[in-house]
């Protein structure tokens, strides 16, 4: 029994019996990882408080942060920047937490990102900003966030496709005109 299926009363005694809270899986993956990533709070939180290393990241370069700011889970995203998560470390494509949560349409981990004055206009390795990835999925009050905490409206990706070419494809009218 792990943490990945909930069981946080099994994942103490563990601990308890002496269990690495470090250990991984073979691509890197460490049971905070997991516990974030399946929004298991109680594990996370216990593992936390264990010492995991909030900021160990799986082989593909994406941590217990990322994971969460991907799957939507709010209350874990508050509980690692909390406990000092690095909230502007990238993956191995160069994504953050925020341009994750901001291409997930996650408004509100991405507004405790923002608010925890994470990066707003560091690009991914094809040069797409998260509201450049806000703009192309649509997410209205990702932009909104994004646009009041200063992200560069201009800033174009690789190809030179800016935002609001992206927010002007596929009828997303609204978005053009913010």
């Amino acid at each position: 029994v792990t943490p990945r299926h909930g069981q946080a009363e099994a994942a103490r005694l563990l601990l308890d019996s002496g269990a690495s809270v470090g250990a991984t899986t073979g691509r890197g993956a460490s049971a905070l990882y997991i516990a974030c990533q399946e929004g298991q709070i109680e594990c996370a939180r216990l593992l936390v408080e264990a010492g995991a290393a909030v900021n160990q990241a799986a082989d593909d370069g994406t941590t217990p942060l990322y994971g969460a700011c991907w799957r939507g889970h709010r209350e874990i995203a508050r509980l690692l920047v909390e406990a000092g998560a690095a909230i502007n470390q990238a993956d191995a494509k160069a994504r953050t937490p925020l341009f994750i949560a901001s291409e997930k349409g996650h408004v509100e981990i991405a507004r405790l990102l923002v608010e925890a004055s994470a990066a707003a206009d560091q690009a991914d390795e094809t040069g797409a900003t998260p509201l450049f990835v806000a703009c192309q999925q649509g997410h209205l009050e990702c932009v909104r966030l994004l646009l009041e905490a200063g992200a560069a409206i201009g800033q174009a990706q690789n190809q030179g496709a800016t935002p609001l070419y992206l927010a002007c494809q596929e009828g997303h009218v609204d978005i053009a005109r913010l």
